[in-house]
């Protein structure tokens, strides 16, 4: 496999997001009126969260439309900025959304992680500083629940280098220039070799070579590798390929 640098090629020299500014805790007294994981019941929706999410719609998972004060039909946030659901996926947020959360989200939400995925800071400013490369997806858990949060739990990347070596190490296939398909992909699966798991071992490393080297050029400060790293469309169906990664 061809050897993978930490710099991806032909990448746009950008400045380092700035770190997110400390906020204050709120008053004692509203704190323990209904404290909620990183902060007072409601507090996505004063910080402006969902206002910032609803540019990124999971068309995929999402049941409402994302049509801002619920104007018909009904919208991914009322008239008071307070989700409809509980739970409301996204979608390939990009850099502007996620240096908008760096900016209003509390400290204690950045230090959140999706089990042993990276933490949310680090894939925000990931996302940043790849001026659009880097797509992020997850979910945010609105004050109907008492672990309201922003969560990201996946994501996309538009790098050449590093799909042509995840295509590489699944199926075998070495770069010849031509734009992967998903013909190319799925083929790989209906391979019959000889030693089994041999070659399991061998993806596995390569997979694990593939990570290390997202982990490094994206700082990334995952507990473990993902539980997904494969091919993906952009949009789920359609969209151009790129190296996805989820953490269950």
């Amino acid at each position: 496999m061809t050897p993978l640098s930490s710099t991806p090629i032909n990448a746009p020299i950008t400045v380092e997001a700035p770190p997110s500014p400390r906020r204050t805790a709120p008053p004692t007294s509203e704190r323990d009126q209904d404290p909620g994981l990183y902060g007072p019941r409601g507090w996505t929706v004063r910080a402006g969260v969902w206002h910032a999410l609803a540019d990124c719609r999971d068309e995929l998972r999402s049941t409402v439309i994302p049509a801002q004060f619920g104007f018909a039909p009904a919208g991914l946030i009322g008239a008071d900025g307070t989700p409809e659901d509980d739970y409301t996926p996204f979608h390939d947020m990009g850099p502007r959304t996620a240096r908008r959360l760096l900016d209003i989200l509390p400290a204690e939400q950045l230090g959140d992680r999706q089990n042993l995925g990276p933490t949310l800071g680090s894939l925000l400013r990931a996302c940043v500083r790849a001026d659009g490369r880097v797509r992020l997806s997850g979910y945010g858990i609105g004050p109907q629940r008492k672990d309201e949060r922003v969560s990201v739990e996946g994501l996309w990347i538009a790098d050449p280098d590093l799909l042509d070596a995840l295509f590489e190490v699944i199926a075998g296939i070495d770069d010849d220039g031509d734009e992967y398909d998903d013909d190319e992909y799925w083929a790989c699966e209906d391979r019959d070799p000889d030693d089994v798991e041999e070659l399991e071992a061998l993806v596995a490393l390569g997979l694990r070579e593939v990570w290390r080297c997202v982990a490094e050029r994206y700082q990334l400060d995952a507990h473990a590798g993902p539980d997904e790293l494969k091919p993906l469309r952009r949009h789920w169906t359609h969209g151009p390929v790129g190296t996805w990664l989820w953490w269950d």
